[in-house]
């Protein structure tokens, strides 16, 4: 991966800041899995094939910094944000769904042996906000919590793209007319490592299981600063940067 010195100095300031905080303020560590739908470069936009047929598996951990203890309890900020850092790895195969692979056309062949795969490490930041005061729905077991979040990610993506055709791809003989690149420029088919940056949004609710823990079911959006996190970047078609959402169910413990 293309990743200096000050890259990697910036993801361990993001995952640990949480942890560098004053002794009265608490902390608390989580896991949470579920299936991921990628959005790419693979299938046709807004096709249903490709909207269920593109699903993969996420699983991470998470660390909160919760201040609703500290000695500026009482303000907003404290009763109603924790600060998340987080750990995402997932990982998506790939096809090509829609109308343009359908039919028994040489292109739409060469577009039907194209495969992929999407394997995704997100190291990251943000804040939660939560509908209620989180020191009462702390001491409540049995209560309900809504809660919204938004934050900001280091992207290490290695993709992974194939074609069962003879050969490997970029060849005019086994690539679809979009995917093929002119001497001088970038490819537009690409197995090596990309870091990239991302913007991560979250929506869910959260249950107080026991006096130590709680569950949550959680929606999140993920979108990326770049439209090679798939490998593939054609020439025309959906020229929009990739992204991926995810539904999430989870534990958090309180240490």
């Amino acid at each position: 991966m293309k990743t200096n010195l000050s890259v990697l100095t910036i993801i361990l300031f993001l995952f640990f800041s949480s942890s560098n905080v004053q002794a009265q303020i608490s902390s608390e560590v989580g896991i949470f899995a579920g299936p991921v739908s990628f959005r790419g470069d693979y299938g046709e936009k807004g096709d249903s094939e490709t909207n269920f047929g593109n699903t993969g598996l996420g699983i991470g951990i998470n660390h909160y910094a919760n201040f609703a203890y500290s000695g500026r309890s009482r303000s907003y900020f404290n009763q109603h944000f924790k600060v998340r850092s987080q750990f995402l790895y997932h990982t998506t195969n790939l096809e090509h769904y829609g109308r343009y692979v359908d039919g028994g056309s040489s292109q739409a062949f060469k577009l039907k042996a194209m495969t992929g795969k999407a394997s995704v490490i997100e190291l990251g930041t943000g804040l939660e906000w939560y509908y209620g005061r989180i020191r009462d729905f702390e001491r409540n077991i049995g209560e309900i919590m809504p809660y919204a979040g938004f934050g900001f990610n280091v992207v290490f993506a290695s993709p992974k793209n194939e074609t069962s055709l003879p050969g490997e791809l970029g060849s005019s003989d086994n690539t679809w007319p979009s995917f093929l690149w002119k001497p001088g420029e970038d490819p537009r088919v690409s197995s090596e490592a990309e870091t990239t940056f991302g913007l991560n949004f979250q929506a869910g609710i959260k249950y107080k299981l026991s006096r130590s823990g709680e569950l949550q079911l959680e929606a999140r959006w993920h979108t990326y600063f770049s439209d090679m996190v798939d490998g593939l970047n054609p020439s025309s078609g959906n020229k929009s940067n990739d992204w991926m959402a995810m539904l999430a169910i989870g534990y958090i413990y309180y240490l």
